[in-house]
């Protein structure tokens, strides 16, 4: 999972609902370091999807485990789905930010 310095939300009100946009600092100074955490965020958001896929299995009542109530189940499902939206938006940021920064190294060098 990458290094966050600095995490902001910003929620803009359009006629379909709330947009949330979010920007983050990120901490890895190196390319290694940023491939390193790449290949964290990868395992995470792999794991987080299997969460999200058994949950929706659960939407069914003749799936759902005995002691999970509907709600219960709904909640942690829309909380498992805003955690990979925050995920991927972190991903698309983290590689143009990357990629910005092995420019500005290039241009050094």
């Amino acid at each position: 999972m990458y290094t966050i310095e600095n995490l902001t939300t910003k929620t803009d009100w359009t006629d379909d609902g709330p947009v949330k946009t979010y920007n983050f600092e990120f901490g890895f100074t190196s390319k290694e370091q940023y491939l390193e955490e790449t290949a964290g965020w990868k395992a995470e958001y792999k794991e987080l999807s299997k969460r999200i896929r058994q949950h929706k299995v659960w939407r069914k009542p003749k799936h759902r485990p005995s002691d999970m109530s509907a709600c219960g189940n709904i909640s942690t499902l829309e909380s498992l789905q805003e955690q990979a939206r925050i995920m991927c938006a972190m991903r698309v940021q983290a590689k143009a930010e990357a990629g910005r920064r092995m420019v500005v190294e290039r241009k050094a060098a």
